[in-house]
């Protein structure tokens, strides 16, 4: 029997651990939510880097055209001038007359990280003292700038971030990415800023102060790193300035995903973590219980057996609920099988990245190094693999 529980610690203590982050999410959720008083909240300026016409993607802007704030900017850039994306916008623009909206378009080839190179272009052109870093599959819900700029009461604080939930799924892909996203990007995110108090900073909710973003230059630092958006909060707080997280989630919708879409985004996303800190990236597999329970059904013991059912039943308990809280819907009961799905296939997706050196972005390859570092691959890439791989 000592030996049976000696099998079991390892899904036990993963479970644990997990538990304990939805504990710490609860906390996060049932905090004050308000801060500022009844100082007037910013200007704001938004960045909307594009590439293609993404699901939902005029909704999602729209929700932006028709947001509760003002003074409020929207700048769109795409590097190609005939991008699709594009006539969505100024479709939008028509709707909208009334929007203060700023078009770009061009980026510097020379810049490694194509979201940078956008972003860099869109800068100059800002006017407020804020700005919005946003994807094109970000969904604004009403009121949510301003709780947001109360943040920014604070002088010191040069960045805001938010956790992120991601909602919307009709296929299978999509719930296993929506689910992934929302346990990675909020659930982890709220832990490791409660428990260790580490800044975990996600671009699809990312506001800058300008003051703090003119101190580090711009975006000129990040234009080779592939987690641009965690290294710029690493420049912001070397700088002095503070970081904060957001007391309000932010929602991007995703529908109809395919598996080699996943694929691409998960392997890319954990070969950076790898090597932007490989120190912490096995401890991912900590928060991951199922993986390590399910093996106990293979020894043929009747208590280790119930023990895996057990720790199995009380993940899935516990995503379910949490994502409830979290992504303010339920999750629909055919998807609750897919967590075990998920959580199988992202134990699968960990591992790649240790042998992998590469990984595709928005149609092209990139070699991935130290720190996060990103290049484009130099070996041309087959274009019926490229396209499985984007």
């Amino acid at each position: 029997m000592p030996n049976a529980w000696m099998l079991a610690a390892p899904a036990v203590a993963s479970l644990s651990l997990y538990c304990l982050a939805c504990c710490l999410a609860v906390a996060w959720w049932i905090a004050p939510r308000h801060r500022g008083g009844g100082r007037p909240a910013p200007g704001l300026t938004v960045f909307k880097p594009l590439c293609g016409v993404d699901e939902g993607l005029e909704a999602n802007l729209a929700s932006f055209f028709t947001a509760d704030h003002e003074p409020l900017q929207l700048i769109f850039g795409a590097a190609d001038p005939g991008d699709p994306a594009l006539g969505v916008v100024r479709r939008l623009m028509r709707r909208f007359p009334g929007r203060d909206v700023a078009v770009i378009v061009g980026a510097d080839d020379a810049v490694p990280n194509p979201k940078v190179a956008l972003l860099e272009r869109m800068l100059p052109h800002a006017r407020h003292d804020v700005i919005l870093l946003s994807d094109s599959n970000v969904r604004l819900r009403a009121g949510e700038i301003g709780r947001v700029l109360r943040e920014f009461v604070d002088d010191r604080v040069g960045m805001v971030y938010q956790p992120v939930v991601a909602v919307g799924e009709r296929a299978v892909p999509a719930a296993v990415e929506n689910l992934h996203y929302t346990e990675f990007a909020a659930l982890l995110t709220i832990g490791a800023r409660l428990l260790a108090g580490q800044h975990t900073v996600n671009g699809k909710g990312q506001w800058v102060r300008r003051a703090a973003l003119a101190d580090v230059d711009g975006f000129s630092r990040v234009r080779a790193c592939g987690a641009d958006d965690y290294e710029l909060s690493v420049q912001v707080a070397a700088a002095g300035w503070r970081l904060r997280m957001a007391a309000e989630s932010v929602q991007v919708v995703q529908h109809d995903w395919s598996w080699s879409s996943l694929a691409a985004r998960n392997l890319r996303h954990a070969g950076l973590r790898w090597r932007i800190c490989p120190a912490a990236y096995p401890l991912e597999l900590l928060f991951n219980p199922i993986p390590w329970a399910l093996p106990l059904l293979a020894t043929g013991s009747r208590t280790l057996a119930i023990t895996a059912a057990a720790v199995v039943i009380a993940k899935i308990a516990l995503e379910v609920s949490v994502a409830r809280m979290l992504r303010g819907r339920p999750l629909a009961g055919r998807f609750v099988p897919v967590i075990l799905v998920k959580d199988l296939y992202f134990f699968g997706c960990w591992c790649v990245p240790l042998f992998a050196r590469t990984a595709a972005w928005r149609g092209r390859m990139y070699r991935l190094s130290a720190g996060g570092m990103i290049e484009p691959d130099p070996v041309p890439t087959p274009a019926p693999e490229l396209a499985r791989a984007a």
